[in-house]
């Protein structure tokens, strides 16, 4: 029900604005606002668009044994991690299933956060206190902290107007700036997000969400900013190629057989190893292969797919997806070797009528995100 869920610092002003809203993971939050879905997904791969992410969860990990701690418990290479980047992992059960998927900050080696999903916050909490020893201090911040994400084309330009273009120029993907001042906010301005495009995840005080989010609109006009909801998150986000947690990712099953690969390191040893790696030895696991539908119907988690008539897996995620013309694209789950060659057939259960379609290449789109900043600043 809407009257249990919990709602972030900026509430009133996704109302104010005529947001739809609607529980998403125990949180109210904005579906799409007045200019509607698609609007907002095209101002974030043209322009630039504006996400409240402040359910999110953060953790402050300190101490002397923080960096072994972070290297047992996740799956990419935290030692690789410089003071000033970030990384993204895998947190895993000791079946090799995802707890989670996160990204690691780190201002020292005894000192980073580690951002989570509203969903799992409480179990992340839960699983990384049951593993850390007596040197690792592990605080839940997240009532403290502010999340604010400006993404796409023309946001460096925009956040240049308190950022000097030198220093905003030198930020790297996946790097980030801890202080800066944005009308006298202090900000960590992180050059990451979950769109594809250039962008920045903005971490500040919870007691400045309104005042960052109405000084990003209004300083963005200018430059064709739309607040944006959950809908267009999710379309970005599947036209980039990237997973949600409770769709392409879950704790039951073992997290390999997905394009998401990266964000494990079997040259170091953490929880979860042993079995990605028995599962690969073995053969038995499932995949997870992105698909594209010819036509204008959409294939819903859950449906049934097909290959040579006999059924091979469901899917886990689909959209419409506006950059492609509104064509409907997704992310699939088979256990059976897939001929990617051949066409596919998409089947609502106990439904007639089957869409037509086939796996698709990663991202379904050109990406920004990469992109040399100074590209976008002059």
């Amino acid at each position: 029900m809407l009257s249990m869920s919990f709602k972030t610092p900026l509430y009133d002003a996704h109302v104010q604005a005529g947001g739809k809203m609607a529980d998403f993971a125990g949180w109210l939050m904005p579906l799409w606002y007045k200019t509607g879905q698609s609007a907002e997904h095209h101002a974030t791969r043209n322009a630039c668009g504006l996400f409240d992410i402040c359910h999110m969860g953060e953790f402050d990990i300190e101490g002397k044994e923080s960096l072994p701690f972070l290297s047992h418990l996740l799956s990419n290479n935290v030692e690789k991690i410089e003071d000033g980047q970030a990384m993204y992992h895998f947190l895993l059960n000791p079946e090799g299933g995802v707890i989670d998927d996160c990204i690691l900050y780190r201002f020292s080696e005894e000192k980073w956060m580690l951002v989570v999903n509203a969903a799992n916050m409480q179990t992340d909490l839960d699983w990384l206190n049951s593993h850390a020893p007596s040197g690792v201090s592990i605080k839940n911040i997240s009532d403290q902290i502010a999340k604010i994400d400006l993404q796409g084309p023309l946001a460096p330009k925009l956040l240049s107007t308190w950022v000097d273009q030198e220093t905003l120029s030198g930020l790297k993907f996946f790097r980030f700036l801890e202080n800066a001042d944005i009308d006298g906010m202090q900000v960590l301005v992180s050059r990451t997000g979950y769109t594809g495009e250039v962008g920045f995840e903005l971490y500040t005080s919870a007691k400045h969400a309104v005042d960052l989010w109405n000084t990003m609109l209004e300083e963005g006009q200018s430059f064709g900013c739309l607040p944006c909801g959950l809908g267009a998150r999710d379309t970005l986000r599947v036209e980039a190629g990237l997973p949600l947690h409770g769709h392409e990712l879950l704790p039951d099953r073992p997290a390999i057989g997905h394009p998401w690969m990266f964000s494990l390191d079997f040259e170091t040893e953490f929880i979860g190893k042993k079995a990605l790696l028995d599962a690969m030895q073995s053969g038995r696991y499932v995949h997870v292969l992105p698909f594209k539908i010819h036509g204008p119907r959409k294939a819903l988690p859950g449906w049934k797919v097909l290959q040579h008539n006999n059924e091979v897996g469901e899917v886990l995620s689909g959209v419409i997806s506006p950059t492609l013309n509104n064509q409907p694209i997704g992310f699939f789950l088979s256990d059976v070797p897939i001929d990617t060659g051949r066409p596919l057939m998409f089947l609502k259960e106990g439904g007639a009528a089957q869409l037509k379609g086939e796996v698709a290449n990663l991202p379904f789109t050109a990406l920004t995100s990469r992109k040399k900043m100074s590209v976008f600043l002059d």
